[in-house]
């Protein structure tokens, strides 16, 4: 929620998005900061989020639904920010309780609706589980709750102070199958660099290339970055945003970025030439380079972030389950089509690993 970084997100998304932003006073002192993205949301992504595609109830619902989301392209409000994992569009001093919060942020919310009518529901989501007093008044305000994929993160031990350490915390199973990643990747001549923003901005276009190829494999999005993105952060947080390329024969085929603020690393967008990564299990040789990074600089904590959650586990993530909350303005379409469908909307499953001896 810092200007700087807030003001960055403006500039990259002009044209593309709109940003509202709310402050909340009390007796004249600022109590509360909530901040929100204007996007036009493409219905047809939610057919990917069908729960039992084989069964034949389902297969006749996504039938009838599929020319149905098509024609849905309104444009939501959405509380936070399209472009991270967590909780993160609203601030408020610790005084205010989180029922007043929650009561604070749909008030927001309806002020929104009455100055932009064009707006036509909103989103706010990124909860973790489980529920607390703040989620109390959603339900009897119209909202219906939605299933979020899960964040995935991986606690670091305060025993690991090498990568030796980690593997040797890895079951035999997963302790030969890094040993096979780490192998591939060294036959394969692939060197992993980390770019500066000079370097970043000289190999703009091949970053972009492989970010929007990976964009191009994702069910649901609500926005895309615009090119200039990692140069712009990384200039703005030199030391704290981090940027690490991968070359094969001095080709970059991939690259991951990573935000490290205190003790915690977010990591962030990831790009790569899949038919060059996948047979040599680049991403996975990411995530242990990243889990490297994270141990020799004495991180307490790795978020992942909620795609690929199966190969993320193989690592040692494990997921924090989420939620959140949908409603549109029209209460005859919020209470038959928006329930119907975000109650039958469910993140894939998938079959989670657990790596670790113990």
């Amino acid at each position: 929620m810092q200007h700087n970084y807030l003001q960055l997100i403006e500039d990259i998304q002009a044209g593309q998005m709109q940003f509202r932003y709310v402050l909340v006073s009390r007796n004249g002192a600022t109590i509360g900061a909530l901040y929100f993205q204007v996007v036009q949301f493409k219905g047809a992504q939610l057919i990917n989020y069908f729960p039992d595609k084989n069964s034949s109830i389902n297969k006749v619902l996504r039938s009838m639904s599929i020319g149905l989301l098509n024609s849905i392209n309104p444009y939501i409000l959405v509380s936070g920010n399209v472009f991270m994992t967590g909780e993160n569009g609203f601030y408020f001093t610790s005084d205010i309780d989180k029922p007043t919060r929650a009561k604070l942020l749909r008030k927001a919310i309806r002020d929104i609706f009455r100055n932009d009518t064009f707006i036509k529901a909103v989103a706010i989501s990124d909860f973790y589980a489980p529920k607390t007093e703040f989620d109390n008044g959603f339900a009897i305000n119209g909202y219906h709750q939605v299933a979020a994929e899960s964040d995935m993160s991986i606690q670091l031990r305060d025993e690991w102070k090498s990568m030796n350490d980690y593997q040797s915390a890895l079951s035999s199973k997963y302790r030969v199958r890094a040993k096979k990643v780490f192998a591939l990747c060294a036959e394969n001549n692939v060197v992993m660099r980390e770019l500066n923003a000079n370097e970043i901005a000289e190999h703009e276009d091949e970053i972009y290339d492989l970010y929007m190829k990976v964009m191009a494999k994702v069910d649901f999005k609500l926005a895309e970055l615009s090119k200039s993105y990692f140069r712009l952060q990384k200039e703005q947080l030199p030391d704290n945003y981090k940027l690490f390329a991968y070359y094969k024969d001095g080709q970059m085929i991939g690259f991951i970025s990573a935000f490290h603020i205190g003790k915690r690393i977010e990591v962030h967008y990831t790009g790569m030439n899949h038919d060059l990564c996948k047979p040599i299990h680049l991403y996975q040789h990411m995530m242990y380079d990243l889990i490297e990074y994270g141990i020799l600089n004495r991180a307490e904590k790795l978020h992942f972030g909620r795609t690929a959650p199966e190969i993320k586990s193989t690592i040692g993530a494990v997921p924090s389950p989420m939620y959140g909350y949908i409603k549109h303005r029209n209460p005859v379409f919020n209470a038959l089509l928006v329930k119907t469908y975000t109650s039958n909307l469910k993140p894939q499953q998938y079959e989670l690993r657990s790596p670790f001896k113990y």
